[in-house]
């Protein structure tokens, strides 16, 4: 190696190392939503942007660190929030609060805000918007295509702004965590997170497995599954439709719901629908609806928890009926909203997280076959393969064996991270622990309180000799 490199990378490294110590602490009132109150500590400190680039610009992260109540306390504990564009700040102003709380009997938990999140978000929205016909059905060509224009304008936008895009990988966000937990002064952390956050874990164990003491993940998003397969959503969605039938013994039953799903999304393709609904104004709206506009706000609006997904089957035997109604405000919704803005966070996040050329071809050849088709993934999928915007390398998408202290947690009524692959995830762990939490959906946290325990007695060292928790089905509406 060269002097001249190698000096290089000593002045890089020791930039790392000087942001990583630009910690500031400072007294917080915080308040959840729920108005509790607890005297916590607001934490800043400043990290390199573009560790990859040779950049030498830095950024501020921020995080809320609740001191431990134990006079002894362990290792902090760093929440990593979904998403990718959660606030970890945010989600403790949530319904997680308590659990926030009760982990302080093991050691100083840490609300953590992400780059380009919660209050450590320094970046620009983007003034472009696409205006889609509400009244009219549209395809989902129109959509890729009106989208991607839009995109392409908003990337110009970001670089007359001096955005750099490019930085906001989860690879560098991991990074990020390793200088917070040289801030801190700690020789190890433990990582507590749910979906991206697990996809942002699973980077943090490639590059600095040694420096984790406990790890609790859940809703696990792998490192190759930022694109979810379309068989995957099918099968879950027709997993609904076959618990419908007995209604977990309830009254109200829902035989042949399968066969009404099928037939809803093929009369679609044939002919689009529209249909109108009463607004929050007490007003009449008319939205055209598309069987790609159906399949979005399935995928969006119904498939994440059992409180969700519990009102599917009278939607779609609805909709067999040729009433559209109560589908409709979730369409103008994707319309008006999801799909007609873009966040540069989440979006620079999942485009660099990729997909594998394996799995891509798995979701071309399923895409055009599957219920929902690629619904699921935001038209994120189509993106990747139209717009010229770099991916992390190979190595960032494939998930190797550790030797992590793990409690791994999985719901089977998850419909955003599938259980077959949390089962696949978990082989990776040597020294990992999967519990299937039946009944549960994407924000499992919070459905029982034997879950919480479960957590508390994870990190505080004991022996968990469970592999499933069976909670109380939500019975279909």
């Amino acid at each position: 190696m060269k002097l001249k490199t190698v000096l290089f990378s000593i002045f890089i490294l020791s930039q790392s190392f000087v942001f990583g110590q630009q910690i500031k602490i400072e007294p917080y009132e915080f308040i959840s939503r729920a108005k509790d109150t607890v005297q916590a500590e607001l934490g800043t400190f400043k990290v390199l942007e573009d560790r990859m680039n040779g950049s030498n610009d830095s950024i501020k992260l921020s995080f809320i660190r609740f001191k431990s109540t134990n006079p002894n306390p362990d290792n902090p504990i760093v929440y990593l929030a979904g998403g990718p564009g959660g606030s970890g700040i945010g989600t403790a102003q949530g319904n997680r609060f308590a659990l926030f709380m009760k982990l302080r009997e093991v050691a100083d938990v840490i609300a953590y805000d992400q780059r380009g999140t919660g209050i450590a978000n320094q970046l620009p929205n983007c003034p472009y918007f696409v205006n889609f016909d509400l009244g009219s059905a549209i395809d989902k060509a129109e959509y890729v295509q009106k989208s991607t224009e839009n995109i392409s304008k908003c990337l110009e936008f970001w670089g007359k702004e001096n955005v750099n895009l490019n930085a906001y990988n989860t690879t560098e966000s991991a990074k990020d965590i390793d200088d917070l937990r040289l801030a801190l002064g700690v020789n190890k952390v433990s990582i507590w997170g749910i979906s991206y956050g697990s996809h942002l874990a699973f980077e943090y164990i490639r590059l600095f497995e040694d420096n984790i003491d406990k790890m609790v993940l859940a809703s696990l998003e792998g490192s190759n599954e930022t694109i979810k397969l379309p068989k995957q959503t099918e099968d879950f969605i027709f997993q609904i439709a076959e618990l419908a039938k007995d209604n977990y013994g309830s009254e109200k039953k829902y035989p042949n719901l399968k066969e009404k799903i099928i037939a809803v999304h093929e009369r679609l393709k044939n002919k689009p629908v529209t249909s109108t609904y009463k607004n929050r104004g007490g007003r009449i709206d008319t939205v055209g609806i598309s069987n790609f506009e159906l399949q979005s706000a399935i995928a969006t609006f119904y498939l994440k928890n059992p409180d969700d997904s519990k009102k599917l089957p009278k939607i779609y035997f609805q909709m067999y009926d040729r009433n559209f109604s109560e589908i409709a405000q979730d369409v103008m919704v994707m319309k008006r909203y999801i799909y007609s803005r873009v966040s540069p966070m989440s979006f620079a996040m999942d485009m660099q997280s990729g997909i594998s050329e394996k799995r891509q071809k798995q979701v071309a050849q399923q895409v055009n076959t599957s219920i929902l088709g690629s619904s699921i993934n935001f038209l994120l999928y189509e993106w990747m393969t139209v717009l010229d915007f770099p991916q992390l390398p190979n190595e960032f998408r494939e998930l190797v064996s550790n030797k992590v202290n793990a409690l791994l947690l999985s719901g089977t009524m998850d419909g955003r991270t599938y259980l077959s692959d949390g089962e696949e995830i978990a082989k990776k762990f040597d020294n990992g622990k999967h519990v299937i939490i039946e009944n549960a959906g994407h924000d499992l946290y919070m459905q029982s309180p034997l879950i919480g325990d479960m957590v508390l007695d994870f990190f505080k060292g004991k022996q968990l000799n469970v592999d499933r928790i069976v909670l109380e089905p939500t019975e279909f509406e």
